[in-house]
């Protein structure tokens, strides 16, 4: 496989369309040298945007329904998320401390309100032990998040019976990579041990501690751990997409095919509002919007980093202002297991024979057809549901025997 053909298959499985209906020669060279310089870690021109999803929109997408309009009448391909939701947000925590010493408390006691201070002081709360609180919260709001521990920072033993316990709730629990395990298999080997003999389980998700990344090491070295997915890749020190994209992607190995290994981009870190880019609370919630505007424009999956740490710290609290926010825009809300689950499943092949479209296989549960239809074309579907929405259909297929039809 070649770059061009493994664009062109990113593409496909992320707008969705059916198998085999995107060619190659067809993506157009900005795209190709797009993803080609993104993935070796070049600088991605108009990288503060989803530049490389904007180019799939517009011409790709764009190009690819002109054409199936005008040589078959129609075009279909599947919704990014359960239901057409119009985005996806992942919730992560980075857990980078669990205690701190009272002497700590009181250096930086300018963090907390006066009552949190008082009670940390006491010891009658953990102020940097917020797990249960953050699943609390989510809880509350129907919402799953991901957990990822360091493996040698901390006792492990410490967290084990709270990790039990939320991971029995549907929550998603990870590792946090320790230092040089992003660019040493062995130290990854030796991490990926540690905390599965301490936690009681092999661990499936990943985030690099610091957001260390390696292009040419990390992935390979990822992939032969064994992780199901990573959502390393993103900016510190500035808002921003680190490589133009806004949802999950398989990276390609030396050979330019797929790698197993699923890439969430990070899109926003709480640290990058308040310790590098020093905004108010009212900034930085400025910021977050601003930032998932940005990959709702694009149907796209926003990442966020919220340091489990940090929720009760000023700056740190917006957090409980966001999820209401996330939870008013009607999207798609997954940890980062569950978020990889969607996208596996959803990558049920769609199969066209001339007007007859069906599924390669049971239809993921969630999974919405987007239908566009050229004038005097009409659609009917057998084990499924069909409705109008604006100026194109939802398809929302049912069972191994479903079919959609059109009519001339």
């Amino acid at each position: 496989m070649d770059a061009r053909t493994y664009v062109a298959s990113v593409a496909e499985e992320s707008l969705g369309l059916a198998a085999g209906s995107l060619k190659p020669e067809t993506v157009p060279d900005e795209l190709v040298s797009g993803f080609s310089s993104a993935l070796r870690g070049e600088a991605t021109a108009g990288a503060e945007g989803p530049l490389l999803e904007r180019l799939m929109l517009s011409p790709v997408l764009a190009a690819a329904r002109d054409a199936a309009l005008s040589e078959d009448g129609y075009l279909v391909r599947k919704a990014r998320w359960p239901g057409a939701a119009p985005f996806a947000v992942c919730l992560t925590h980075d857990v980078d401390n669990i205690s701190r010493p009272r002497s700590h408390l009181w250096r930086t006691r300018s963090r907390f309100s006066a009552p949190e201070l008082v009670a940390g002081l006491l010891g009658l709360v953990s102020l940097y032990d917020n797990v249960k609180l953050l699943a609390k919260g989510e809880g509350s709001r129907g919402f799953h998040s991901s957990f990822y521990y360091l493996s040698s920072n901390y006792p492990l033993g410490a967290v084990r019976p709270e990790s039990d316990r939320i991971r029995a709730s549907g929550w998603d629990v990870g590792l946090h990579g320790d230092f040089g395990t992003h660019d040493s298999q062995e130290k990854m080997d030796e991490a990926v041990t540690r905390f599965s003999g301490a936690m009681g389980f092999r661990p499936t998700g990943l985030r690099e501690h610091y957001l260390r990344f390696d292009f040419a090491k990390s992935w390979p070295i990822m992939e032969a751990a064994g992780f199901d997915y990573d959502t390393t890749v993103g900016t510190n020190d500035r808002l921003g997409f680190k490589i133009g994209m806004a949802s999950p992607f398989h990276p390609p190995d030396g050979a330019w095919s797929p790698m197993n290994l699923l890439e969430l981009p990070l899109v926003l870190m709480d640290t990058t509002l308040w310790g590098y880019l020093k905004r108010s609370e009212e900034e930085g919630f400025s910021d977050s919007l601003r930032m998932m505007k940005d990959v709702e424009d694009v149907e796209g999956l926003f990442t966020l980093l919220w340091h489990q740490e940090a929720v009760r710290m000023k700056g740190g609290r917006i957090y409980w202002r966001l999820l209401d926010e996330i939870a008013r825009r009607g999207c798609f809300v997954g940890s980062g297991a569950e978020i990889s689950r969607w996208w596996r499943s959803r990558s049920t092949p769609l199969v066209k024979r001339g007007n007859l479209i069906r599924l390669d296989g049971q239809p993921p549960h969630g999974l919405v057809l987007r239908l566009n239809l050229a004038e005097g074309r009409t659609p009917r579907v057998s084990s499924g549901s069909i409705e109008r929405r604006g100026d194109e259909y939802l398809v929302r297929p049912e069972g191994p025997d479903f079919a959609l039809e059109v009519d001339h």
